[in-house]
């Protein structure tokens, strides 16, 4: 004959188990909610590099240009 408390220690291991495997599910299904959170925002990250980068290669590069400043002041000695 099969023991009362064998049957229900068994059944408390499995439900044990269980609950570990549905915790694990959940949190396997957050992780995978991150990541997919994660590469969209990598990929807008990825696009609003490449427009910087178009914007910045159609600029003139400012470092090479001569400078066309005004001068207010005299380069001499006012006498």
């Amino acid at each position: 004959m099969v023991d009362a408390v064998t049957v229900l220690q068994g059944i408390q291991e499995r439900d044990k188990w269980r609950r570990r495997a549905e915790l694990l599910a959940e949190s396997l299904a957050q992780v995978q909610e991150r990541r997919r959170r994660t590469q969209a925002r990598l990929r807008r990250l990825d696009r609003d590099i490449s427009k910087l980068r178009k914007v910045a290669s159609s600029m003139p590069d400012i470092a090479h240009t001569p400078s066309r400043e005004v001068r207010v002041a005299p380069l001499g000695p006012i006498l």
